[in-house]
């Protein structure tokens, strides 16, 4: 009898102890950190030879570097609902900055808070409508997005250095060039600027935040993005003088001077140095404060059991092909800083956080996937259209896609060797509704287009092809039972903020 009661206890709490051997596994915590703008080769570690990114070097050496990551849209707001829906931006229908969700959407911290995650935003997130919670429990805000229950940046250094303070400039060396406009150098100390105010709040969710329960921290600074606006000692890091203009830039004396309607395109080389020494330190500036970031972790013993991201929502050209900012889908826009490592304590951690550098193609509705597989959250089977990079890693991917898509105005297939470019009839910046081709193997700086090249005529009928049948393919938006998809509510109001703050300031910028 007592061998049977024995047996039959032992039964009984086979489901218990399964059930507490399940809560024991460690819930890995994620620090998501990401920037705005920022050009996919400007740090030490991608072989940069002016910015030094010591920070975002040792990121890259304890864990994963991929050289050739990609946005899937190249402006904010679409290329965030990628990041947080791993869906395209044709498929989840914000297209652009001023455009909402086609339906309510199945987003990123929503899934983690019902995998028992605890969230926290702390700078920039850029969706519509802009007063909603997304499902983060904290929202700091650089701007005026989220709830409004916590200080805003613009608050905060409002209290210190009186009204209008976040954006007064004391030297403003071109303020009657459009572009130029956006450089200058602001009065209060560096503890004050935007990018050190985000981390002093991501330090104090850190610090507080229910230990109990893993969390999900977005850290997301608005640099090295425009306005060029820095505090010292930022301000004078870099000589102006001493920046290389980009191989395809060229100098053309006979355009008129810059307005507001083409911000985009740069001919005034003077101007290009003086931002591209700014955005240099801004980016540097950026590295300090992941370099506070990861040091917080150690202190506070979370570093064991964080994964970590750091990436960017689109690039810069910089220069490139004689163009300023992003929009475009060439590499300076397109392409991405991308790095990852897995919490120590993980099992992935061996394959994760040994320096590797992985120089396939991923896109970011990638990242969404790998962050759930890592932490063993699971994603509906269908909706999502990236693929965690986890085999890709370890070495036993066998079918990985090497190829990677983009959209705005113009839009792309981008492959091992070609790029194909198919521009908007009415998008006459981008060509005016030619397409172009490139063989990046031969020609990375894009300088060389084939689209009418006979000899090439078959890779681009190919490539138009999958390009076609790539933007007919729209899933359905996933479904996780207990998960709300956000609403985007009524974004009205929102986009017409937006459109008069756009309209403003290309008013302010008219000669």
């Amino acid at each position: 009898m007592n061998l049977v009661f024995i047996l039959a206890a032992a039964f009984l709490l086979v489901p218990w102890v399964m059930v507490h051997a399940a809560e024991a596994q460690p819930r890995f915590n994620i620090l998501f950190i990401m920037v705005d703008e920022m050009k996919w080769n400007a740090m030490s570690c991608a072989g940069h030879t002016i910015v030094k990114t010591p920070n975002l070097d040792r990121l890259a050496r304890e864990g994963t570097r991929f050289a050739t990551a990609c946005t899937v849209a190249p402006i904010c707001t679409p290329s965030r609902y990628s990041f947080f829906t791993s869906r395209y931006a044709h498929v989840h229908g914000a297209t652009d900055n001023s455009t909402p969700t086609r339906e309510p959407q199945l987003l990123l911290p929503a899934i983690l808070k019902h995998a028992g995650y605890q969230t926290a935003i702390s700078g920039k997130l850029h969706f519509i409508p802009a007063n909603a919670d997304y499902n983060f429990d904290y929202f700091w805000s650089f701007s005026g997005e989220g709830p409004r229950k916590l200080p805003t940046w613009p608050q905060d250094v409002e209290k210190k250095h009186g009204r209008n303070a976040a954006r007064k400039l004391e030297i403003q060396p071109f303020p009657d060039d459009p572009l130029g406009r956006d450089l200058g150098k602001l009065k209060y100390p560096k503890e004050d600027s935007q990018t050190f105010w985000i981390t002093d709040r991501a330090v104090d969710f850190l610090r507080l935040r229910d230990k109990a329960k893993p969390f999900f921290l977005f850290v997301s600074y608005l640099d090295p993005h425009s306005p060029s606006h820095l505090c010292e000692p930022y301000w004078n890091m870099f000589e102006s003088d001493q920046m290389p203009l980009p191989p395809t830039f060229k100098y053309d004396p006979s355009k008129q001077p810059q307005t507001a309607a083409n911000r985009h395109e740069v001919n005034d080389p003077k101007i290009v140095k003086a931002m591209t020494a700014a955005y240099f330190a801004k980016v540097t500036m950026v590295d300090d404060n992941v370099g506070r970031l990861l040091g917080q972790l150690r202190e506070l013993g979370l570093a064991e059991n964080t994964l970590i991201v750091f990436t960017a929502d689109h690039g810069n050209m910089l220069g490139d092909l004689n163009r300023w900012f992003k929009g475009s889908m060439y590499e300076g826009s397109t392409r991405i800083p991308l790095l990852m490592k897995a919490p120590p304590a993980s099992p992935f951690a061996a394959q994760f956080n040994r320096g590797a550098v992985v120089s396939n193609i991923v896109e970011n509705i990638d990242v969404m996937p790998t962050l759930c597989e890592m932490t063993g959250v699971s994603l509906p089977s269908q909706g999502i259209q990236g693929r965690s990079v986890t085999k890709l890693v370890a070495g036993t991917e066998k079918d990985w896609k090497e190829r990677a898509f983009a959209e705005r105005n113009s839009s792309m297939i981008r492959t091992t060797q070609y790029k194909f470019i198919k521009n908007e009839k009415n998008n006459s910046r981008h060509g005016g509704g030619e397409t172009e081709l490139y063989d990046m193997t031969k020609d990375p700086l894009e300088t060389n287009n084939l689209a009418k090249d006979p000899a090439h005529a078959a890779v681009m009928k190919d490539l138009a092809a999958r390009l076609e049948a790539w933007r007919k393919d729209i899933p359905p938006v996933p479904v996780i039972e207990g998960v709300a998809p956000q609403a985007t509510g009524d974004a009205s109001a929102t986009v017409e903020k937006m459109r008069r703050k756009d309209r403003k300031r290309k008013q302010a910028s008219a000669p």
